[in-house]
């Protein structure tokens, strides 16, 4: 706040008011309010115009509050406005970043949920058609394959195992093959070559 060169010899600003003491003593220069105070009255503090002593439940900013309550009992120090509105101003300062800060988590949220909806209005999509994609490959690759061939337990595990498209377009061909209505039908078996 004040530094040795910002002393000299004169009379405290805050004795000759509040204590009625002009006698000529060290005084320090306050860079707030430009006045000249000795070293107990030096510090800046908060001026009080509230009894706080009868009245607790001031309305405001609670961390307004807790300050002024505690720069209220301080002895030394002078009342300086200059500082109070820097200090509120500060807290506000606080107070805005605090309020963006949760601002863009609630945002974050918000679009992680929107997301996840994206996500299931996609697979809801993909059912509606008879597809479903193949969310335990072991190679993490999500796939876009027929339902049923999904969920044919065997055809499920070879297509959780295949790590490129080419495998599983192979695949589901391959089930489409031995799954088709002709297979399905019991064709009577030739007995000779020639029929």
């Amino acid at each position: 706040m004040a530094t040795t060169k910002d002393s000299e010899l004169g009379i405290c600003y805050e004795c000759s008011t509040k204590d009625m003491d002009s006698s000529k003593k060290i005084v320090y220069h306050c860079d707030i309010c430009n006045k000249w105070f000795c070293e107990l009255h030096l510090k800046p503090k908060f001026p009080y115009f509230v009894d706080w002593e009868t009245v607790f439940d001031v309305q405001g900013n609670p961390e307004v509050k807790a300050l002024f309550y505690s720069e209220y009992r301080r002895e030394e120090g002078h009342p300086d406005f200059e500082y109070l509105r820097k200090i509120i101003e500060s807290l506000q300062l606080e107070e805005r970043f605090r309020n963006k800060l949760i601002q863009q988590a609630i945002d974050r949220m918000i679009e992680a949920n929107q997301k996840r909806n994206a996500i299931s209005m996609k697979k809801l999509k993909m059912a509606m058609k008879g597809d479903t994609k193949t969310y335990e490959n072991k190679f993490g690759h999500d796939f876009t394959v027929p339902l049923e061939v999904y969920e044919d337990d065997k055809y499920r595990i070879r297509l959780n195992n295949a790590n490129l498209l080419s495998e599983v377009e192979t695949i589901v061909a391959d089930y489409y093959r031995h799954h088709s209505k002709e297979s399905k039908e019991e064709k009577p078996k030739k007995k000779h070559w020639w029929q």
